[in-house]
């Protein structure tokens, strides 16, 4: 039997089938129902939302043979509906705008604009990523879109509609697919594990759900990951599976960053680093976790606002009281100074264990006891008497003498200036990194 992965196994076949959009599948339900089909629809919204789905269900909505007009509920059976299942009807055309995006790709789907259909009511062209057309090919098809012959819809399909022209939105009807919430995430892929008998736990089942940012075709697709395991899936699975850095770790990271416990936060990295976790991934998560602390700081009861289960919602909301506005969004933006120091780095632990360190308070200390700059520099600076990168070379050798000159020039030479000043930012992830040694 050949393998069909789950999210093509449980795609949608109808309106009904249809994953957290009552609003749009109601609308197209109306429309098909009262036959009042326009041209040109404007899909929008996250991948994985539905779009490309709803534009099949709608071209078999629209030529479904089981009666003798449109139906909100096509058969899946006659030859017009598995022909379009199957990319093979004449008269459903799906085209991929990102690889089809110059004037004279237009002209062409504009030119088959005008062949009656050949065994459907309506002839349907499909255009997924529309957003990757040229300026030339938006301009070719917007008069076929407010004009288009009889019997013939355009679907527009896009994950970035600020890429789209002003022109063609106008002249579409305009669907915002919104990310699929958890509980509906939850209860399809709960169906989806009763049919498949998939053993996984309902805290893992859940776990899936939130961490897929309501994509529902990531969630599928990490399910049908873990079902080859073949035991009982866990939420440990769960994080493995996924490559990123479990929410327990983040909390207990932010609870030693808060405690100014230097050698348990270079123990948990450690620890991460070695389970095989990516250093800009590990920093990233961070990133994350700390925009969600300035939530839970300000606003505790905007949970729907994060993606996070909800015992570590609860615990992160009593961390964040002890916590002071100021100093999670100071630690978000240095966490964003350190991913870019990261990338570029070919020494990329140490810039993730530097940049982690630095959001101790003791790294934070300044002359003044409530200051929350993240670096405490005398009044005179020692970059005050240098004239040459060496001169901060020979500064940091004296800091780190177990490095080489070689390698401190390196990371000088990686470094990415502040303010158009390299000083400065040096200056502090040598402190940083001596006072973690």
């Amino acid at each position: 039997m050949t393998y069909q992965p789950l999210h093509l196994k449980y795609r949608p076949q109808s309106f009904a089938e249809l994953v957290g959009q009552r609003a749009i599948a109601t609308t197209l339900t109306n429309a098909i129902t009262s036959q009042r089909i326009a041209p040109a629809y404007l899909f929008t919204g996250p991948r994985g939302t539905g779009k490309t789905s709803s534009a099949r269900i709608f071209a078999k909505s629209l030529n479904c043979q089981h009666g003798d007009f449109p139906t909100p509920t096509p058969c899946g059976l006659c030859n017009s509906c598995t022909n379009i299942s199957k990319g093979l009807s004449l008269d459903v055309v799906e085209i991929d705008a990102a690889s089809n995006s110059g004037v004279e790709n237009i002209r062409q789907i504009i030119d088959r604009t005008h062949i009656i259909p050949v065994n459907s009511r309506y002839k349907v062209f499909v255009l997924d990523e529309v957003h990757s057309l040229s300026s030339q090919g938006f301009q070719a098809l917007l008069k076929t879109l407010e004009e288009p012959p009889k019997n013939v819809v355009f679907i527009l399909c896009t994950t970035e509609i600020h890429k789209v022209p002003a022109t063609i939105i106008s002249r579409c009807q305009r669907f915002d697919f919104k990310r699929i919430g958890v509980e509906d995430m939850v209860q399809h892929l709960n169906q989806i594990v009763n049919e498949e008998l998939i053993d996984i736990t309902p805290e893992a089942l859940r776990l899936i759900a939130q961490i897929s940012s309501g994509c529902l075709r990531d969630s599928q697709c990490l399910l049908d990951q873990l079902s080859l395991l073949n035991i009982t899936i866990d939420e440990n699975w769960v994080w493995e599976m996924m490559g990123n850095v479990p929410e327990y770790e983040l909390l207990t990271m932010v609870e030693r960053i808060a405690e100014n416990d230097s050698d348990s936060v270079i123990n948990i990295i450690r620890n991460l680093l070695e389970w095989g976790k990516e250093p800009l991934i590990i920093l990233q998560n961070l990133t994350s976790f700390y925009r969600d602390m300035l939530i839970a700081k300000t606003s505790p009861s905007s949970k729907e606002m994060v993606m996070l289960t909800e015992d570590t919602w609860q615990q992160l909301c009593q961390i964040a009281k002890s916590w002071e506005t100021t100093n999670i969004l100071a630690g978000q933006q240095h966490l964003r100074q350190c991913e870019v120091q990261i990338k570029l780095s070919t020494q990329p632990q140490l810039w993730l264990e530097v940049g982690i360190l630095g959001l101790l308070p003791a790294a934070n200390s300044s002359n003044s006891s409530n200051s929350n700059q993240f670096v405490s520099i005398s009044e005179n600076p020692p970059w005050t008497n240098w004239t040459t990168p060496a001169d901060a070379i020979v500064w940091a050798q004296k800091k780190l003498p177990n490095m080489s000159v070689e390698s401190l020039q390196e990371h000088w030479n990686l470094l990415i200036p502040v303010n158009g000043k390299k000083a400065p930012i040096w200056v502090e992830t040598v402190q940083q990194l001596a006072s973690s040694r």
